[in-house]
């Protein structure tokens, strides 16, 4: 009998909970690795846990399969960002939304403020949706309103459609790591005093009456790729890397301006200030003036773009 005893102590220490025993801070990190749903339903593990999930420094909305409908994911997220620890840091969040139709614009909009307001220092965003549709803007389209963060650090965005005011990051003054991939732009300039490193992947630029222009002053690493054109790169001191796919129409937007017509100063299209110098048209592009302080520098071209002097 007291062997029995031993054996069945033994037993009971050999479930003993050592990983509620951890710190806090160790949970938290662990629990960041979760998908979001996964990470709350911890909360039924033990008193210990009830509360863990409230403060994770990192949130992965992910799982589209298990919301299968718009209706359902807005009521999680939601509920989600309202019982957070308001008081906890959110250092990096990631919404993976690829699959749904006809997202809200409104609550993601205001997912990513929620984001921001909690000092993330990284954002992933990844919509992708409303495609097929037959919406002019079939993309989701954010708010035209600047992001301020004094805290973000990365921000990367996919799938989705951006106008002017959204791409001022003059307000996120730490941000230095951007990425835009997928997206549609419509913009006059795409703005960031702190960005090092840039990277416009796969997007469709719009503009009206005047090229896009990228005004990043401290970019250390550019690329520029798959777009149907590349805007307008001002000074970059510092840039080092760049690499450029020269789409076969970045040049062709206006008649005048290309032609060099006697009516080019009558033309308002915005490109004689880039083309024409008191009257002569200049013997280099100004598209590509930014790249001029890069060290390593690749530009790839088809060969119609490929000129002789």
């Amino acid at each position: 009998m007291p062997r029995r005893g031993k054996d069945r102590q033994s037993v009971q220490g050999s479930f003993e909970d050592r990983l509620s025993a951890l710190p806090d801070d160790l949970l938290h990190h662990t629990l960041g690795f979760l998908e979001a749903r996964d990470a709350v339903r911890t909360c039924v593990l033990s008193r210990r846990w009830r509360h863990l999930w409230r403060s994770i420094p990192r949130l992965r909305i992910t799982d589209i399969d298990a919301f299968r409908s718009v209706k359902k994911l807005n009521k999680f997220v939601c509920k989600l960002f309202m019982l957070r620890d308001a008081g906890s840091v959110l250092n990096e969040c990631e919404l993976d939304l690829r699959g749904f139709l006809q997202l809200d614009e409104f609550w993601v909009h205001l997912w990513i403020r929620c984001v921001l307001a909690w000092r993330a220092r990284v954002l992933r965003l990844d919509t992708y949706t409303n495609l097929p549709t037959s919406s002019e803007e079939p993309l989701v389209q954010l708010a035209n309103q600047p992001l301020l963060s004094h805290h973000l650090v990365r921000l990367e965005l996919h799938g989705v459609f951006l106008k002017e005011g959204f791409l001022d990051f003059s307000s996120c003054p730490v941000l230095e790591d951007l990425k835009i991939a997928d997206c549609v732009i419509h913009t006059v300039k795409i703005l960031s005093h702190s960005s090092k490193h840039m990277s416009i992947m796969g997007c469709q630029f719009l503009w009206d009456m005047r090229p896009p222009r990228v005004s990043a002053p401290s970019l250390v690493s550019l690329q520029l790729h798959g777009s149907n054109m590349i805007p307008v790169l001002e000074s970059m001191p510092f840039l080092e890397t760049a690499s450029v796919n020269l789409c076969q129409k970045y040049e062709e937007f206006c008649d005048f301006c290309d032609n060099g017509s006697l009516e080019v100063e009558k033309c308002d299209c915005g490109m004689s200030e880039l083309y024409w110098d008191n009257g002569r048209k200049r013997d280099f592009s100004v598209f590509l003036q930014g790249l001029s302080s890069a060290t390593c520098l690749e530009l790839i071209a088809s060969p119609e773009m490929v000129s002789s002097s």
